[in-house]
């Protein structure tokens, strides 16, 4: 069934999200485990500042990952995601800590007051998003003045020299990357987000400063990947090391 519109795009990302829950946390690249974990809180640390007694929101959680790195950090944390699949996964895997779980449409963050949060992280959300402005805006809003937002994404649609070149030595090691049973989903949902043609920092940056954030900062994100990878194969890792990826973190104006 063909869909159009705005509403019926967001469904269908959802459903997607929803139906890899289950094998979310053992793809290479997804989960963070004890050995990239320190690389992580890193990261987060150089974007957000000290975290320790502050809130800090988790956008589109997951199964709450980068929230357990959040929480190592002392913070209090908020996760949000649009699929209760994902949601329930990071509810069980944080019972009983400082974080509570909130189903809502992290585009929009309905129903969040505005000004609540010392920091914002999100992970592989941004070329996702149907109205980055819109996204942007809600993001912003729901920052204290002052607070900082850490954007960790990449370019899933154009590689250059590099990224073709690993691609090329990953199927001379591997043979071709295994067909994933979702993988025409994921490429008719990428054809017709707004980030369709690729995100890349500069772009990102421009966008996020359109909405009112200042203070721009470049994050290398070398580290967590590579960490990340540990558990796979050498041309499983090549491949995922292939697109361009970055991290981007921006303030809030106000505050001391």
């Amino acid at each position: 069934m063909s869909m159009t519109g705005n509403y019926d795009l967001k469904e269908e990302i959802r459903d997607y999200w929803s139906g890899r829950a289950a094998g979310f946390d053992a793809a290479p690249g997804h989960r963070i485990d004890e050995a990239d974990l320190g690389a992580w809180q890193r990261l987060i640390e150089a974007g957000l500042g000290a975290l320790n007694g502050r809130t800090v929101l988790d956008l589109a959680c997951g199964t709450g990952e980068v929230s357990r790195a959040l929480l190592n950090l002392g913070a209090g944390v908020t996760g949000v995601d649009f699929s209760e699949a994902m949601l329930a996964r990071a509810r069980a895997k944080h019972a009983g800590q400082s974080w509570q779980g909130r189903l809502a449409d992290a585009e929009t963050l309905a129903g969040l007051p505005d000004a609540t949060f010392d920091g914002a992280v999100t992970r592989h959300l941004v070329w996702t998003l149907t109205d980055p402005p819109a996204a942007f805006a809600a993001w912003l809003r729901v920052l204290k003045p002052g607070a900082r937002l850490l954007v960790v994404d990449g370019n899933w649609v154009r590689e250059g020299l590099r990224g073709r070149l690993l691609r090329r030595i990953a199927a001379a090691l591997g043979g071709t990357a295994p067909a994933a049973a979702d993988g025409a989903v994921h490429r008719q949902i990428l054809s017709r987000v707004p980030y369709h043609d690729g995100l890349t920092r500069d772009r990102l940056i421009g966008d996020l400063v359109r909405a009112g954030f200042t203070d721009p900062r470049p994050h290398g994100v070398g580290a967590i990947y590579l960490r990340g990878l540990h558990g796979a194969t050498l041309a499983e890792r090549l491949r995922l090391l292939a697109p361009t990826r970055f991290a981007v973190s921006v303030g809030k104006p106000g505050g001391a």
